[in-house]
């Protein structure tokens, strides 16, 4: 229940934009949120260390360097591991990768892996669905407050057993006889095959269309989720 106070100790929490006291130095934070969970100093002196080693950050840096010159990389993982103080059963990660870079981007998708394997349940929120891909066992797509989807990746885009087209030329009326999903990007027509490939390769020149890629996959969550935001009419990226 969201009213029982209780059962916030079983939870942990990043948020997107936190404002952590600056002035306190990575250690003294991790202690300031050991104490508001009520974590006696003993176990505070073995978790500390622990959690420093998992989120990648210097034990003598976090005794010594304050939050304020922290960079943000840094800062992300500080939040990662003041979320997990309480050794929590839920951990809400809300844009976790937020302005990292391709580097930071792995090391905390292997934080999150690594939570996952120590069986702990993540609630991971990103506007990146190529993190979401390769993290999620399962998803939900939200787009204006609207559900617009939930499952695994496997229920939602389907197993890589179809067609991925891209072809240029071509009207929009004779390819969607071929093509599931179609739309326009990068000056070329993109869609999931319906049909025996030779027979669409045989009517790509009597519909004036030249194919550049023909791949057994399934589409990108991303290009799932536009398409669904096409078909409700949605453009606008509120």
């Amino acid at each position: 229940p969201i009213g029982d106070r209780s059962v916030r100790q079983r939870i942990g929490y990043l948020p997107e934009n936190a404002y952590y006291y600056d002035y306190l130095t990575g250690w003294e934070f991790l202690q300031l949120i050991g104490g508001i969970f009520k974590i006696p100093s003993f176990l505070q002196k073995k978790r500390i260390p622990e959690l420093l080693d998992l989120v990648g950050l210097d034990r003598k840096t976090a005794q010594k360097k304050q939050l304020r010159q922290y960079s943000k990389g840094m800062m992300q993982r500080i939040g990662i591991a003041q979320a997990l103080i309480n050794d929590p059963e839920l951990v809400f990660l809300d844009e976790p990768m937020s302005g990292l870079d391709p580097i930071g981007r792995y090391q905390v998708r292997e934080i999150i892996h690594s939570l996952k394997q120590r069986g702990k349940t993540i609630f991971f929120n990103s506007h990146i669905l190529s993190d979401v891909e390769q993290i999620c066992d399962r998803i939900a797509l939200l787009a204006r407050g609207e559900l617009l989807c939930v499952g695994s990746l496997d229920q939602i885009l389907g197993r890589a057993d179809v067609y991925q087209v891209i072809v240029q030329g071509g009207r929009e009326d004779q390819l969607q006889q071929w093509l599931l999903g179609l739309h326009w990007r990068d000056n070329c027509w993109h869609g999931q095959l319906q049909g025996e490939p030779d027979a669409f390769l045989a009517a790509l020149s009597s519909i004036d269309a030249r194919l550049i890629s023909l791949n057994l996959a399934r589409a990108s969550l991303e290009e799932f989720f536009i398409d669904q935001l096409r078909q409700r009419g949605i453009t606008s990226s509120q």
